[in-house]
């Protein structure tokens, strides 16, 4: 009775949680009364409708009430360069989150969301039933709507309040409005995106914990053996799966963030070096208002992906040593027990992104690394003109 309340709180949190999704139109989702997940809404569709929509209206007062397209020119003298990069990073989120709502609208893309989240579902039920226990969820959902609260408010609130009191104006006229609205709403809809990404693969890392310490406080017969290593082996197809649907969209994602971030940090140093009256104060405040969101949504999105492969790793340890202490006489456990230990003898990173793009720590290096040296080779030869 109690892991049957557990189970409809769980459902219920998911149900919210989709909903919250339609929001930012990066699902359609929805939980029946039956507590399936399916493709019953059009929100990605409405949402990509008030897109072309917003567009449209700010290329009319662009063409047909003489506003300018360019953004406060006459007052960007200090900070050309800068100031165009902006232009050219405002067409870019706009542009990405189009595409990326096109992604996740697609039928296809929603029908294998709806598979992951349903066998997900329906492996926290086996296990419940199989080992008569309750498996608590609340934590990665709390994670999750923490997650979105935290970025909306940098988002809509610190970086709108840095835009509208800077001394460069960028936001005038009402095109200027409508397109930084939208660039704040693909931030969000990016946000939402990686925490739905984080929230399945935490909810997959509480599965596979509540698993070890079933292994740990009971005794495996072969059959629940089995059952585990099949258990296993499908939650690699749903993190493949998981992965194939959001490929593209998280590559998008992440290229803007890394645009973003690169471009920051090299006009930050230029603004400080050049004497066009910007404080310490102002470039660290500039610095921490574009920086900190982002780098805190991409730590949480491949911290998240590393626990879960780590607690994987760990049972399939935990595996292999339950496998080698059962009853090695019976030839077809032994058989499966052989198999099971060279198929994970060699490790393979579990979240991986169009298969080539590990979701781990090293890619946040990577990126790192990248930006550095950027910022190296370009300060090396900047010599201010630009500005």
């Amino acid at each position: 009775m109690i892991g049957l309340k557990k189970h409809r709180a769980f459902l219920e949190r998911l149900r919210w949680t989709l909903r919250a999704q339609h929001v930012f139109g990066v699902s359609s989702l929805i939980v029946d009364k039956g507590g399936n997940v399916r493709s019953g809404s059009a929100a990605p569709k409405f949402i990509l409708a008030m897109l072309g929509l917003a567009i449209s209206l700010a290329v009319w007062f662009i063409l047909y009430k003489n506003e300018s397209p360019v953004i406060c020119r006459t007052k960007a003298n200090q900070v050309r360069l800068f100031y165009y990069f902006v232009i050219i990073e405002t067409l870019v989120a706009i542009a990405f989150n189009v595409i990326c709502t096109i992604r996740i609208a697609w039928p296809a893309s929603q029908h294998s969301l709806a598979q992951c989240w349903a066998q997900l579902i329906a492996k926290v039920e086996e296990i419940q039933i199989m080992f008569q226990c309750s498996i608590e969820s609340k934590r990665p959902f709390q994670l999750f709507w923490l997650w979105v609260a935290v970025l909306s408010a940098a988002y809509g609130f610190l970086l709108t309040f840095m835009v509208l009191t800077s001394k460069v104006l960028f936001v005038s006229q009402t095109n200027h409005l409508i397109l930084y609205g939208l660039r704040i709403y693909a931030y969000l809809s990016d946000t939402t995106v990686c925490a739905s990404f984080g929230l399945f693969a935490l909810l997959l890392r509480i599965l596979i914990v509540e698993m070890r310490q079933l292994v740990r406080k009971t005794t495996i017969n072969e059959q629940q053996l089995r059952s585990m290593i099949q258990l296993y082996r499908h939650i690699l197809q749903i993190i493949e799966s998981f992965c194939a649907v959001y490929g593209w969209v998280l590559i998008l994602i992440f290229f803007e963030h890394f645009l973003i971030l690169t471009d920051r940090s090299f006009f930050a140093i230029r603004m400080y070096r050049m004497p066009m009256g910007f404080s310490i104060q102002q470039v660290l405040s500039m610095m921490m208002t574009w920086v900190f969101p982002l780098t805190l949504n991409d730590m949480l999105l491949v911290g998240a992906c590393t626990a879960t492969e780590k607690a994987l790793q760990q049972f399939e340890q935990q595996l292999c040593e339950v496998g080698n202490m059962a009853n090695t006489q019976n030839v077809e456990c032994e058989q499966m027990i052989t198999s099971f230990s060279l198929y994970v003898a060699e490790q393979k990173p579990k979240f991986r992104i169009l298969k080539s793009i590990n979701l781990s720590f090293n890619l946040i290096y990577a990126s790192c690394g990248v930006i550095a040296t950027y910022l190296t080779v370009f300060l090396q030869f900047d010599n201010g003109d630009s500005f």
